[in-house]
């Protein structure tokens, strides 16, 4: 198609224009007239039908007018019935899309180059979408690509005087290599009108909008690497999800997960720049699958969150949904809603409190104040160094648990019978009890020095492992003797040899074996 056309430089516009080669011939003898007539006939050609290529071509097929500076431009809409390469032109050999070479005349050129496959930019080429603006229109030049759009190198939507309007749309994946870059214009801060929109944003290189207006909105975007920095002067939307493997993601508004960044995160490596608060809303969905995260808060609605990598969380705030943890997890402060499932490695340091949606079949180690207002059944590793209130006592079904902090329950049967069973015993009840004359309590004391090192210590000893701390019971009331017996069967069944143990005496309502 492009043979038909033949470049002539206007001296009016300072630029090459093309002309009809066929038109040319027909008016040799009215040379200059033909040109002006010429180039009007073209534009108005143009904007109705765009010129067409069928196949896979390169950009020196299709850019027939070209600046005195070496850069190149299409000067119609054209249509690529196929796949389209840009190629390296040299240091200033830029290609755009639109370009208003007028300088100051009233017309703005309007520029659309369609591509129905895929597009691909090559390393060191810049493309840019709008160029020259004057500062009260400019140029405005569009580009859409059925296909993908492959970019490794960098796209402008304006180049250096303002007032262009650039707009790229691409059916399927707008991909960044680690040179590829999107940028607002050139020169930068020039204000560009920006509109894009791309169904899958792929980035491994610079997404960055320090200026302009308009709108930039991705369906899922996806960074292994380089920087994705969320603008501050173009409202950036994602509507998929995002998932962040790689890079940097430059945050400058909360992370809500359901709203802001589509319906799902993925996190498998890459990091926020300023993220210290992570949302959950709508039913959005959070995966850990890698990495190391830190955040100060997790303010979860509803929804899901996994994790199979590092995730540290200082105040856990879930009001509902569900939470998985199959890698590392640790927790500081936590009134817990939903459900939490630990089948590796979770760590509370901090105030926790939870009512039956815990569970754990990993390895669970508290560190801090944990509170659990339902009875619970340890069936994964329990390590306690801080204080464990089983306000409705526990049970240990196919786990085992060591202490060396302080546990306290208000079942008496989690110390004394949890594991073993002598049957209904009238000395065994009447032991828990505080209603029977002194003189039966005392003869008690055999009873405690036959059953803790039989039944009790045989099932518990190979479920427990008490080293240091306290073992609170409450609402029993026993003897002395019976104090000081229980005391000493569990310093030598159940603490390390060699440690020091604080002996405290026993409340009007709890017995602590320490």
């Amino acid at each position: 198609m492009n043979k038909i056309f033949k470049k002539v430089w206007n001296k009016r516009r300072g630029c090459f224009v093309a002309v009809s080669e066929a038109m040319l011939a027909a008016s040799q003898s009215s040379k200059t007239s033909v040109i002006v007539g010429s180039a009007l006939l073209l534009s108005s050609m143009m904007t109705a039908n765009a010129a067409t290529i069928n196949g896979n071509t390169s950009w020196n097929d299709i850019a027939f007018s070209f600046h005195d500076n070496g850069s190149s431009m299409i000067r119609s809409d054209y249509v690529i019935n196929g796949s389209l390469t840009v190629p390296y032109r040299g240091q200033t050999g830029w290609s755009f899309i639109a370009f208003d070479c007028s300088h100051g005349d009233t017309g703005r050129p309007v520029q659309s180059l369609t591509v129905r496959d895929n597009m691909t930019i090559d390393n060191q080429a810049i493309l840019i979408l709008a160029g020259h603006g004057s500062g009260s229109g400019g140029s405005n030049g569009t580009l859409s690509v059925g296909g993908d759009l492959n970019l490794n190198s960098t796209l402008y939507f304006g180049l250096d005087r303002g007032g262009e309007t650039g707009s790229l749309q691409v059916n399927g994946v707008l991909r960044l290599g680690q040179s590829g870059t999107l940028a607002d214009s050139l020169n930068g801060n020039t204000n560009p009108k920006i509109s894009l929109n791309a169904n899958v944003l792929d980035t491994s290189g610079t997404v960055d909008f320090k200026s302009g207006t308009g709108s930039v909105n991705f369906g899922k975007v996806i960074v292994r690497g380089g920087s994705y920095v969320d603008s501050s002067a173009v409202p950036m939307t994602i509507s998929q999800g995002l998932e962040l493997l790689g890079g940097t993601f430059v945050n400058r508004n909360p992370i809500v997960v359901g709203q802001n960044v589509g319906s799902y995160l993925t996190l498998g490596g890459g990091h926020f720049s300023n993220a210290q608060t992570l949302g959950i809303k709508n039913n959005g969905k959070v995966s850990v699958t890698g990495g190391n995260y830190n955040f100060a808060t997790l303010s979860k609605e509803n929804g899901t969150l996994t994790n199979f990598g590092t995730l540290s969380v200082t105040n856990f705030n879930q009001s509902g949904g569900s939470a998985k943890n199959s890698g590392t997890l640790t927790i500081g402060n936590s009134n817990l809603g939903g459900t939490l499932e630990n089948v590796a490695r979770l760590t509370l340091t901090g105030n926790v409190t939870t009512r039956g949606n815990l569970t754990s079949t990993g390895t669970l180690t508290n560190n801090g104040n944990w509170t659990e207002a339902n009875r619970y059944t340890i069936t994964g590793n329990l390590h306690n160094t801080g204080n464990i209130n089983f306000q409705n006592g526990f049970q240990i079904q196919n786990g085992f648990m060591t202490s060396s902090g302080t546990i306290q329950t208000n079942d008496a049967f989690n110390i004394f019978d949890s594991l073993g069973t002598t049957g209904r015993q009238d000395l065994h009840f009447v032991a828990l009890g505080s209603t029977v004359p002194q003189d039966v309590k005392t003869s008690l004391t055999d009873f405690f020095l036959k059953y803790l090192p039989g039944t009790l210590a045989k099932s518990l000893v190979g479920h427990a492992s008490f080293t240091g701390g306290k073992v609170i019971v409450s609402g029993v009331t026993l003897t002395q003797t019976q104090h000081d017996d229980l005391v000493k069967v569990f310093k030598d069944k159940f603490f390390l040899l060699g440690v020091q143990q604080e002996t405290a005496l026993p409340s009007a309502s709890d017995e602590v074996l320490s």
